[in-house]
């Protein structure tokens, strides 16, 4: 019977022991793929905001190229008269011909844009301290204009007082000139607007109701409600 020598016995320990270790290695399955690896290939998620935290506030609108100005110009053809009021932001006008057409508008300024609407009127435009261009609109008709920037007396002017419980009004435009431009409407009517004179304001009496006579600045509420 043959026999093993000791050295001859260990080295087939050995190597029966790296045959059960490659049989084994290859019964078992491989392991998951590493989970953060696998997730870096996948498109990346946007973060969503947490719950309950308010929307990102609006711009701010831009400041008014103009603090505080007054300007008086006509259509382009010269079929009304406009006035327009600013002040920190705010804006005023008033458009007539004098005869029978008038609207009183009010709204912002932003920047260089001046925006206004009115119960039967809406003007557009854009402002520098020297002059206001765009058009306007008045029950449907639509005008080109200009206006130039004024100072004091020329500017926009008002007379309001209440006749029998309805609301009586006068609007003048005054342009550096000397030119004014009016119209009154008292119980419904319109009446051609008292003569005035813009450097001494007075009281005025329309159709019996006394009115006194005041510059309109861009931040008065004009539209009446």
């Amino acid at each position: 019977m043959k026999r093993y020598t000791p050295l001859a016995t260990l080295v087939a320990v050995v190597l029966l022991g790296a045959v059960l270790l490659v049989v084994n290695m290859m019964s078992t399955p491989a392991p998951p793929g590493n989970a953060a690896a696998a997730s870096a290939t996948e498109p990346a998620q946007a973060a969503a905001p947490p719950a309950g935290e308010p929307a990102a506030a609006e711009p701010a609108p831009a400041a008014p190229v103009v603090a505080e100005k007054a300007f008086t110009g006509r259509s382009a053809g010269n079929e009304v008269t406009v006035a327009i009021a600013v002040k920190d932001g705010k804006a005023v006008a008033y458009v007539c011909d004098g005869k029978k057409v008038e609207a009183w508008m009010e709204g912002t300024l932003a920047g260089e844009q001046l925006t206004l609407t009115g119960k039967t009127g809406s003007l557009s435009a854009t402002v520098s301290d020297k002059a206001t261009l765009g058009s306007l609109t008045v029950d449907g008709a639509e005008w080109p204009f200009a206006a130039k920037g004024v100072a004091a007396p020329a500017g926009l002017y008002q007379g309001r007082g209440v006749l029998k419980g309805v609301a009586a009004r006068v609007g003048w435009i005054v342009e550096e000139n000397g030119n004014v431009t009016g119209l009154a409407t008292a119980g419904g009517r319109t009446l051609p607007a008292p003569v005035i004179d813009p450097k001494a304001p007075a009281a005025i009496t329309v159709d019996g109701v006394v009115m006194t006579v005041e510059p309109v600045g861009g931040d008065q509420p004009v539209v009446a409600g």
